[in-house]
């Protein structure tokens, strides 16, 4: 059994290897003249290389970047104006010298083949210098967050006393139906009682995507407190991003030798039992991640035998809210949503 069990840990990571593909963009292989940005009047999408399966949309409309991404190497913590709507907040890229900064509601493409599905692992992100002071100090078109003078949020609640707030949403798309599952991301928090955790990030942050699951494209959507009557976000809706990273993953079907998997009762509000069925030996490892990404429970349980298992996961310690359990036999997997009451 020893030697059964070495021979299926051995094809295991062959398979890992041969199916695992990890692919990171830090948008080094542009070429850039100091504190510039990709910019071109046709409005083109762009792609890194040939080798890589993303492609960023880009718009440029009127001598205007209306949508999308750009790649850009600006430093520039100083200038909070208008005119300085691509650098970050972080005054230089995660790593190197370029990054990209986009726009609310920016798509980005990825290729996938009939044998092989990307997974979006996750990306670095900060805020741009021109959000993070408007989110600071104000603009002309939105308010300073935390402000306890003026009319308020909607006119009906006093600044300062409403949860002021700016987070990021990640949407997974595959095969143009949006995928189940999101992530959500703070770029800042005023909403804990008092003023001494209010955040607001400036330097670089990493976003785990991994529960968005198998996509096709990904849109990232920016969401804020502060919205007009006609509830439209005024915030200025721009961020930062660096090592943009996807692992390619063989199969369409997720976890072919995995069936029957149940997450009960859901919601919860104590323990959440995991059961699942397995039609031949696999090694598993379960884990559960928070709606921002951060795994927060981990399991590995021993090398399943074939027949039906139950997994008992401790949720009790969890804050109420949205979480993913993963389920993955390190060449496929299965991401499944519940509630935490």
């Amino acid at each position: 059994m020893k030697n059964v069990a070495k021979i299926l840990i051995t094809l295991s990571m062959m398979l890992s290897c041969i199916t695992h593909a990890q692919v990171t963009e830090s948008f080094e292989s542009y070429t850039l003249t100091p504190n510039f940005f990709y910019q071109d009047n046709n409005g083109t999408d762009w792609r890194p290389s040939a080798t890589k399966p993303m492609t960023f949309e880009y718009g440029w409309e009127n001598s205007t970047w209306t949508s999308g991404s750009v790649y850009t190497n600006i430093q520039d913590t100083i200038d909070v104006t208008t005119s300085n709507i691509y650098a970050c907040a972080s005054y230089t890229a995660y790593d190197g010298s370029n990054y990209a900064t986009v726009k609310d509601s920016a798509m980005i493409y990825l290729e996938n083949t009939p044998t092989f599905l990307n997974k979006v692992s996750g990306f670095f992100i900060t805020n741009t210098t021109f959000v993070k002071n408007a989110v600071k100090n104000g603009t002309a078109g939105s308010r300073k967050f935390g402000d306890t003078t003026g009319t308020g949020w909607g006119g009906l609640v006093a600044q300062g006393t409403y949860p002021d707030w700016l987070k990021l949403i990640v949407i997974g798309y595959h095969n143009g139906i949006q995928n189940p599952n999101y992530v959500e991301f703070y770029l800042a928090d005023y909403r804990p009682a008092g003023t001494i955790n209010d955040y607001i990030v400036s330097d670089w942050r990493y976003v785990n995507c991994i529960a968005v699951g198998f996509v096709d494209s990904l849109q990232l959507i920016l969401s804020s407190s502060d919205i007009n009557s006609a509830y439209k976000m005024r915030t200025p809706g721009y961020f930062s991003i660096d090592r943009f990273t996807t692992t390619n993953n063989v199969g369409i079907n997720e976890l072919e030798n995995i069936v029957n998997i149940t997450l009960s009762p859901n919601p919860t509000s104590q323990n959440l039992n995991l059961n699942y069925s397995t039609i031949s030996e696999s090694e598993l490892s379960i884990d559960v991640y928070d709606i921002s990404g951060k795994k927060v429970i981990s399991n590995q349980p021993d090398q399943n035998h074939v027949g039906p298992h139950q997994l008992i996961l401790n949720t009790e310690t969890l804050e109420a809210g949205i979480y993913f359990v993963n389920v993955s036999n390190g060449i496929s997997s299965k991401t499944i949503k519940f509630i935490k009451l």
